[in-house]
């Protein structure tokens, strides 16, 4: 009988040894998930902003993309005629502030973001503009812009607020029919966003050594 109580103890024993240990290990995955879930939240966040107007016959809306990011980018301001930045934004984070409406523009009447999920822009081939009535420099560039599968090149401008840390701010228009994005606007059709849709923004980046 000892020896069957002697085993019953160490079999006890044992099995709280096993749960106090899976506990453990338990607890150490959820802080690894929860590090790596910061971790890819904090690789998202955009480095600045980037925002839209759509204007129909009636109104106008201002929106946002919440998630976008410089996948590549090249800027030695000692050479600026090779600087470069490639962004990608996620179509399906853009936010007008009603939620109806942003998922109309998410489905295939607009921006048909399960076929195409992601925007490309690739900004090079910087100009300096001459403004006498801006203190800060300048510049006309160009943005490469890939869209619902469609690639064209846009002009715009930018304007270098910081250089340490990097620091611009710029403009662009895109119109949506070269893009394929969204039915054709006119008079018959009054809730129809205009063509032009103008765009800007504002980045942060570390300036290449």
């Amino acid at each position: 009988m000892k020896g069957e109580a002697n085993m019953i103890r160490i079999e006890m024993k044992a099995f709280r040894f096993a749960a106090l240990a899976l506990a453990g290990l338990l607890g150490s995955a959820l802080v690894v998930a929860q590090v790596v879930a910061e971790e890819s939240e904090a690789e998202i966040s955009p480095p600045g902003t980037l925002e839209f107007v759509g204007e129909n016959l009636i109104m106008k809306a201002e929106g946002t993309f919440h998630e976008w990011r410089v996948v590549e980018s090249s800027v030695d301001m000692a050479a600026l005629d090779d600087a470069f930045a490639l962004v990608e934004v996620e179509l399906a984070s853009l936010d007008t502030g009603i939620e109806r409406r942003d998922d109309h523009l998410r489905d295939p009447d607009f921006f048909e973001v399960e076929t195409y999920p992601l925007a490309m822009v690739r900004v090079h081939s910087p100009r300096p503009v001459e403004d006498e009535t801006s203190e800060q420099p300048r510049f006309a560039v160009r943005f490469d812009v890939n869209l619902h599968g469609v690639e064209k090149t846009v002009d715009g401008e930018i304007e270098i607020i910081s250089k340490d840390p990097l620091i611009f701010e710029g403009n662009l228009t895109i119109d949506r029919m070269d893009f394929g994005v969204g039915p054709k606007p006119g008079f018959w059709s009054p809730m129809v966003p205009k063509a032009e849709i103008p765009v800007k923004f504002h980045v942060e980046l570390q300036a290449s050594p």
